[in-house]
């Protein structure tokens, strides 16, 4: 399926395309690894617009897609992955990169501690530099 990230109704699409694959099982797992690193420069010599566009496919798609799932996962007594980065934890450089992945790491943390008493596994995944 294709999906992008960062159009509701691709999400949605997508959504549909797996509850009809999975039905009453559920889906046993999901793993969010969409994710751009560009533009990247000092704060001050980037727009909001420069900010936004990481923002949208590392965070926000992110979060989406999984909300969008979230009851199927629940269903089956699945688990998310969500692939973070060692950014996420120390910003090294400006730009929105640092933050949208500061971004997932609070998400997962929330979303791990209300799925944890539905029997709930939620990931996260810090890559560094390889």
């Amino acid at each position: 399926v294709i999906l992008d990230v960062t159009k509701t109704e691709s999400i949605s699409a997508a959504a549909q395309w797996v509850k009809e694959r999975v039905g009453d099982r559920g889906l046993w797992g999901l793993v969010n690894n969409a994710g751009i690193s560009v533009p990247t420069a000092p704060n001050e010599w980037l727009t909001r617009r420069d900010f936004m566009k990481i923002l949208d496919v590392n965070l926000l798609g992110l979060l989406e897609v999984t909300l969008s799932l979230l009851s199927l996962v629940r269903k089956a007594r699945g688990r998310v992955v969500n692939v973070s980065s060692i950014m996420g934890r120390l910003s090294l450089f400006g730009g929105g990169y640092c933050i949208s992945k500061y971004g997932v790491e609070a998400f997962s943390d929330s979303l791990r501690r209300e799925l944890s008493y539905f029997g709930v596994k939620v990931a996260m995944i810090e890559p560094g530099y390889f």
